[in-house]
């Protein structure tokens, strides 16, 4: 019996890194190992949505890894009827430059260290302002 003990225990790491995999996106990539290069478009769509969610609101912002597509989701007010923000921002952020993305911002919050280059390459960038949650009852 303490022969099957220690067979689970050291099995136990992998079956969690498996179970951990089997959840992961299509539409994430790995993150990169050093600061992503955002360009100024990028930077610029960047600048919008921090100014979209603030200190207080919900949102999430995904960049391709080479830096020119993004796409943002948000939420106008403090709650709306989604609860992640990240799949629908890297969903759209895949969808407009063909690869899996990375999330650099989750609210207000930076999730990846990034550098701002000068070189202005073209790329896509999109937005999604979320439906949001309606407590009007009177209506009914």
């Amino acid at each position: 019996m303490p022969h099957i003990r220690k067979i689970a225990i050291s099995l136990a790491p992998a079956l969690i890194a498996t179970s951990i995999a089997g959840c992961a996106s299509p539409y994430a990539a790995p993150p990169p190992p050093e600061p992503l290069a955002i360009t100024p478009q990028t930077s610029a769509a960047l600048s919008t949505y921090l100014r979209a969610v603030k200190v207080t609101r919900p949102g999430a912002f995904a960049v391709s890894p080479d830096g020119r597509n993004s796409f943002y989701t948000y939420c106008g007010q403090i709650r709306c009827a989604v609860s992640n923000y990240s799949m629908p921002a890297l969903r759209g952020c895949h969808n407009l430059s063909g690869t899996p993305c990375v999330l650099l911002y989750v609210r207000d919050e930076p999730r990846l260290a990034f550098t701002r280059i000068e070189n202005d390459l073209p790329g896509r960038h999109g937005s999604e302002r979320q439906r949001e949650v309606d407590f009007d009852l009177h209506d009914r």
